[in-house]
């Protein structure tokens, strides 16, 4: 995944999810993991990677390093990410993830059978953040609700409005919003239905 992926660095681009490299026992400062939890993000941290196979021909192996997904509360620029992983002396390229599903797969190499496995249990989880939730748990269902209750708490009136919240705050849910169009539409409309057939005293939110 890492390798296939290209991107043009835009320092005025924002995201949630951010990925890096860091190389431990070589550049990496020895307390990375201290760092990592005094920053108050939800970070996971691969195994270390020291059998990724960089030539095919000659069986040489790449660096021994380890993937990194920083997750961010709301959406932070392109700039203020790069200097977070900058501490950790990897590659200035880092990539802003729309969702953190593959990347946290990625990890263990769970979706890519022809390079090295390695081990769940040896995935780093920092200040809360939970590998199994993001890799392994369909999302459909959790997805499902997560947009019932987007539109509650955000009073969002119309399709429209819901991507364009998923877009700015939720990229996790854009890819569910985009596919399963008709059911956001009835959820948005049993929602704002069910509203406005509430007395009055009992209405709360955007209304």
């Amino acid at each position: 995944m890492w390798d296939k992926m290209t991107q043009t660095k835009n320092i005025n681009e924002k995201g949630r999810y951010w990925a890096g490299l860091i190389y431990p026992d070589d550049s990496c400062p020895e307390d990375w993991e201290d760092r990592m939890k005094l920053s108050g993000l939800e970070i996971l941290v691969s195994p270390v990677h020291d059998r990724d196979i960089a030539d095919m021909t000659t069986g040489e192996l790449k660096k021994p390093h380890r993937h990194v997904i920083a997750m961010w509360a709301n959406t932070t620029t392109r700039k203020n990410a790069e200097h977070f992983f900058e501490q950790f002396g990897g590659p200035r390229v880092i990539l802003r993830l729309e969702n953190p599903r593959g990347m946290a797969r990625y990890l263990i190499h769970m979706d890519d059978p022809d390079k090295a496995q390695y081990s769940p249990d040896d995935v780093i989880a920092i200040n809360g953040a939970d590998w199994r939730k993001l890799a392994l748990i369909d999302g459909n269902q959790s997805d499902a609700m997560a947009i019932v209750k987007l539109v509650e708490e955000k009073g969002i009136q119309g399709y429209f409005n819901l991507l364009k919240v998923c877009e700015a705050d939720h990229p996790e849910l854009l890819e569910f919003a985009t596919r399963q169009v008709t059911y956001c539409r009835e959820v948005i409309w049993s929602f704002w239905n069910t509203y406005f057939n509430l007395p009055k005293e009992h209405r709360h939110g955007n209304a």
